[in-house]
Order: structure tokens, then sequence, then C-alpha cells
């Protein structure tokens, strides 16, 4: 039932899912696993139709992710799952796909795709999901909440987006992709990804980050939006909430610059889309343009020199 993932360490990766399970065994054993791996809760399907979820879980030092799709469903952590599994925690939803209700204490948020809720997990919740769901999670340790922020817990839920410009996005944004490309088995400097993902988290609650968490904001930023033209320093620091020196010398501590930065997510992306099947057809100067250079010349120049090769002969290299 839980399949642990080659990773670089024992407690890395591992997954559960009740698809293929008996149907009467499929809820009581996704209550075990998350009382084990997250969070203690009950569940129950909307219908009474069968619950066909997955968890992805990943363990480190100081924190712990998890990645959840499922069926449409209600869980709900009841004062007596407190006192039965206390988390001694806070937890943040991140919501990929499906708008689902969070009910606590206070009252009601419905959070979209690209909305997140942080909360404090040792207080009674309900959440439901009408159309089912796809969203990570990440569960931080009241120890680990404290080293941070100088605080035990939450007083109130904390819902932010992790899309679009508002307040805080690039860094929530940033920490969505981490943890995304924790559990995608892209990442396995595990070490790096909990650093990255603290010193996110630290800013998100305002407590400050520093460098680290402005960078990978800042780098997260680029990324999303290397395809416009239009790009540019100053959009980048007001985006992460820095001035453009600060956001330089960000960057030449970690040893590039703000240009280069974006010049390279432009041609990673451009290199990606270039060696896609699905783009064979596209033009060489077409492609340059989509991915925010000005000119073919300086798409073919820029890429040769990061490559090795002209983009052309990778394009024939990959056909043949």
């Amino acid at each position: 039932m839980t399949q642990a993932t080659p990773g670089s360490r024992p407690d890395g990766l591992t997954r559960f899912s009740t698809v293929g399970l008996p149907m009467a065994r499929r809820i009581p054993l996704w209550e075990e696993h998350n009382a084990r791996a997250l969070v203690g809760l009950q569940a129950r399907t909307l219908t009474g139709a069968a619950l066909e979820a997955t968890e992805l879980n990943l363990t480190l030092p100081r924190l712990q992710l998890a990645g959840v799709s499922g069926s449409p469903h209600v869980v709900e952590r009841s004062a007596r799952d407190i006192d039965e599994h206390p988390a001694d925690a806070v937890v943040a939803y991140f919501t990929l796909k499906g708008e689902g209700f969070f009910y606590h204490r206070d009252g009601c948020e419905i959070l979209q795709p690209g909305q997140a809720i942080l909360y404090d997990a040792d207080q009674p919740f309900m959440r439901g999901f009408s159309h089912g769901l796809k969203e990570l999670a990440l569960k931080v340790p009241r120890r680990t909440l404290n080293e941070l922020t100088g605080r035990s817990g939450l007083k109130r839920p904390k819902v932010f987006g992790f899309r679009g410009p508002g307040a805080g996005a690039a860094h929530a944004g940033a920490l969505t992709a981490a943890l995304s490309a924790g559990l995608s088995g892209r990442t396995v400097d595990w070490d790096g990804l909990e650093t990255t993902a603290l010193g996110l988290l630290t800013e998100l609650l305002g407590a400050g980050s520093g460098p680290a968490g402005h960078l990978a904001a800042a780098q997260a930023f680029i990324t999303a939006r290397s395809a416009d033209p239009q790009l540019s320093a100053g959009r980048i620091a007001a985006a992460v909430g820095v001035s453009e020196r600060q956001l330089s010398r960000i960057f030449a501590a970690a040893g590039t610059s703000v240009p280069r930065a974006i010049l390279d997510a432009r041609l990673q992306s451009a290199r990606k889309q270039l060696l896609s099947p699905a783009s064979v057809g596209v033009p060489l100067g077409t492609l340059a343009l989509q991915q925010g250079f000005a000119s073919q010349a300086h798409f073919s120049r820029s890429y040769k020199e990061k490559f090795g090769s002209p983009p052309l002969q990778d394009r024939r290299s990959a056909a043949s």
C-alpha cells in the first residue's frame, strides 16, 4: 500500500493510493495513512462513491511535503482527531486544481486554483472538494515555525495567492515550484530544497527571509515570465519586494546577474520547445519571438554560446 520511491535518502519519496484497494477499506486506509504521514482526519465521499485518492509524501528533517489528488470528498479534523493525533504543526495547502471550501472556527474560505491557506493543524477544520482536487501540502512543525518567526502557532488562517501579481505571489509561487520539484523527483538535493522552502515560508509569514528567499522568488518569477519581452529587473524587483540595486547584489552574490538569469531562462525554455516533436514545424524565427528574443539572430547566437551547437543542428539531431 505504501510504496517507497528510490531516492538519495531512506526517508525519501513514498506513495500511497486507494486505487485498486477493496471498496470498504479505501477510506479507513486513507485515514490511517494521513494520520501516519501528514495529519490525522476523517474522510467521506459526497455521494457514497468509492474514494480514489493518491498521496506522495516526502519527509525532510524540518518539514513534511505531500502531493495529493483525489475524487470528490470531504475531510474533517475534529477535536477528537486532534486529541488522538496531535500534529504540533501548521499546514499549508496549495490548490492546484479544483475549487474547495475550508471551514474553520472563524468562518469559511473558498479556495480557487492558485490560492493557498496556512492554518494551525491543531485547530478543528473541515474541507470539501465537490469536483475533486489536486494540491500540495506543507507541514511545518511548531518548533520549526518558532525558529523561523518566534511564533508557536497561528491565531487565524492565512490565505495567499501563488499565481498572478498579488502581494507575496512571487515568494508563494517560488515555494510552490520548489515543493512541486521535490515531489516530482526532479530535486534530489533535499537539504537545498528545505533551505529554499524555509526561506520562502519565512518571507510569506512576514518575518524576512533574507537574500536566499528573495533569490528563489526572483528566479521563479523569471522562469514563469521568461517569454515576456518586457521582463525587466524593475518588474522582478517590484514583485519580490526589493530595490533594483538590492536585486542586482543578490544575483551577483549567487555568481550571476539579472540579465543573465533572464537569458538563461529563455534559452532553457526555447531549447525545450525546440526539441519537442510538437514544435517541429515552428519556424526558428517564430520560436525565438515566442520565447522573448528580439530576433532570430540573437537567439541563435546566444543558443550556440550556451549549448555549444546551433539550434537548427539540435533540432535535426532530435528529429533523426
